[in-house]
């Protein structure tokens, strides 16, 4: 198997790249009630959703086939501040590094853009994974899903 390449995401993907988020939160979101699954998936399915990608600097990761095993992006906050967003890699290649590979990759493209400090909001099931790669927490928040429902997220820094 080779190494999926990082590559600009294509509106057209936008089908596939919320297939594969969906796949994600569903299998990996092992912190919240699976009852969450559906207004999740709903959230990512909602017409809104393509024009909150498409602000930010999208990057998927493409296997073999053109499948869409990942994704990370970035979108500037002002004053030196980049915020992380989109991170997702599908079940099927989950614990492989990949993950890393994505944010590093966005965090770099966010450097070079001229953001030295950066936020994310993390799910609650992927605190550690960012822990190790330097975030710190700052505060926990809610993540707004459809019917009313929302999930508990921790906002997180570095420096």
């Amino acid at each position: 198997m080779t190494s999926p390449t990082l590559r600009p995401l294509r509106a057209e993907e936008m089908p596939a790249l919320v297939a594969m988020q969906a796949a994600s939160f569903a299998a990996l979101a092992t912190a919240y009630p699976p009852s969450l699954v559906p207004a999740y998936t709903a959230m990512l399915q909602a017409p809104g959703y393509a024009a909150e990608v498409a602000e930010s600097d999208v990057w998927v990761a493409e296997g073999e086939g053109g499948a869409l095993l990942g994704s990370a992006g970035w979108l500037g906050q002002g004053e030196g501040l980049g915020r992380i967003r989109k991170v997702f890699v599908h079940p099927t290649a989950a614990r492989r590094g990949l993950a890393t590979r994505l944010v590093q990759a966005a965090e770099h493209r966010a450097r070079t853009a001229g953001h030295t400090r950066f936020t994310l909001r993390a799910y609650l099931n992927a605190v550690p994974f960012y822990e190790s790669l330097g975030y710190a927490p700052d505060r926990p928040g809610e993540r707004p899903l459809p019917g009313g429902l929302s999930m508990p997220v921790l906002f997180m820094r570095k420096a």
